[in-house]
């Protein structure tokens, strides 16, 4: 009876055993972040990775936030944090962080205020500026230290490069995201790649090459489409998301090269469009008791309200701003019953810019006290000035019981390369309605 139990045992020993789902998490700014198709034309290259995966080996958790700096991803609760809790021994960690970390034109923005209080100065607000050399180094080996003391592989992925043409053609150092010989964050990060050992994968130069032969004109019509010379649409995130996969298949990668496919470019745009699909108006009806509510301002983050409107606190618009910044902020909430969910089905909030014509905003909406589940629900990149917009909603959103769902209202300034005062972003009454569930 021992001797079949030993042989038992062996023989289940022998079997294969199925290897666990591995995840690729990816960790950077805009250029990479998840975007809702109904809020914005504005699509990351992230959205799309997940098409060069096998799904049944590999999924995909695209964490990239719009607006997101080495410092200010790390810093921020649902952001790093929230991914680490996420990550498990096996994974990999793609890294790919720069066109906010250069919001203080390369120095870093703590450094820049201790001098300005020195002088008896104003301070700088935008508190994601790296010194590409010192701070940003520092994150950056922060990601790779905490990835690697979990098991996980991390990955350095120099920026996609902006679409800043020259006359001849060229992308420029600025677009290359080199600020000065001295400043250049591309060179940075591969620097702290041969230092720690890490692969580096050089997106910048690959995307570079493809836009430069592409052509400005093919690249302002069909792959920057959005606005600015920074964020890609729908062709441009998926042509972006290819060279990714390019870049792994020319690395060192080994183990991740079975994991890779290369889908059809029919296989491709369908996989595209399916995103598209999934991102309209949820086709749902929510059965329970129908409520209409007005929300008060629940807090306000680095901003302050002046003459019924609200300016970054000290009153001044930073310069060089082409996206929202995470940790400034007007907030709502509402919060659904103990042991009764909700349904939000319509949000209503008039909107005002005073004082000029490059007011932005954002609407996101997140859970909890770490704002998880963060989701862009409205953008607009240019309010009229003066001139009051009715923003609605209609957009359901599920609150479960006992959650309480944040509302935050994200005003930027397109300033033109200089920091603005006199401008403000005025709000109405916030209103919300929909039903309590049964």
């Amino acid at each position: 009876m021992q001797r079949t139990f030993i042989i038992l045992i062996c023989a289940l020993c022998a079997l294969p055993i199925s290897a666990a789902k591995r995840k690729v998490h990816t960790i950077g700014d805009s250029t990479m972040s998840e975007y809702k198709p109904a809020a914005t034309p504005k699509r990351g290259w992230g959205m799309y990775l997940q098409a060069f995966f096998n799904p049944d080996s590999v999924e995909v958790n695209n964490r990239g936030k719009s607006g997101a700096s080495t410092r200010t991803f790390y810093e921020t609760e649902n952001l790093w944090p929230s991914v680490k809790t996420q990550m498990r021994a096996g994974d990999y960690l793609i890294i790919q962080f720069a066109h906010n970390d250069e919001k203080c034109k390369g120095e870093d923005v703590y450094v820049e205020n201790a001098k300005l209080r020195a002088e008896g100065k104003d301070t700088l607000t935008d508190m994601r500026g790296t010194e590409p050399n010192t701070t940003y180094k520092v994150y950056l080996r922060k990601y790779v230290n905490e990835a690697r003391e979990m098991g996980v592989t991390p990955i350095l992925m120099s920026p996609v490069c902006r679409a800043y043409f020259t006359e001849e053609g060229k992308i420029n150092d600025e677009g290359r995201h080199v600020l000065s010989a001295e400043k250049d964050y591309v060179r940075s990060m591969r620097e702290v790649a041969e230092e720690m050992n890490v692969p580096f994968l050089d997106m910048t130069a690959r995307t570079q090459d493809f836009f430069e032969y592409a052509g400005k004109d093919q690249c302002m019509s069909q792959y920057f489409n959005c606005g600015d010379k920074t964020h890609t649409g729908m062709s441009g995130g998926m042509v972006v998301a290819m060279q990714a996969y390019i870049l792994i298949m020319w690395s060192n990668l080994e183990e991740m090269k079975p994991w890779m496919v290369f889908p059809s470019i029919e296989e491709y745009h369908a996989y595209a469009l399916r995103i598209e699909e999934a991102g309209k108006k949820a086709a749902f009806e929510a059965k329970g008791t129908p409520f209409s509510s007005q929300l008060s301002v629940f807090r306000i983050q680095n901003m302050e309200a002046v003459k019924g409107g609200f300016v970054p606190t000290g009153g001044l618009w930073p310069a060089g701003e082409i996206d929202e910044v995470a940790n400034r902020y007007i907030e709502y909430t509402i919060s659904a019953e103990k042991k009764k969910g909700m349904v939000i089905e319509t949000i209503t909030l008039p909107v005002r810019a005073k004082g000029g014509e490059g007011m932005n905003i954002h609407i996101n909406y997140g859970f909890g006290d770490t704002f998880s589940d963060v989701t862009t629900i409205y953008e607009n990149t240019a309010l009229p000035k003066d001139k009051e917009l009715v923003v609605q909603l209609d957009q359901p959103i599920l609150v479960p019981a006992g959650q309480t769902m944040h509302i935050r209202v994200l005003p930027w300034y397109d300033s033109n390369g200089r920091p603005q005062k006199g401008k403000m972003i005025e709000l109405g009454e916030m209103r919300v309605s929909g039903k309590h569930l049964k």
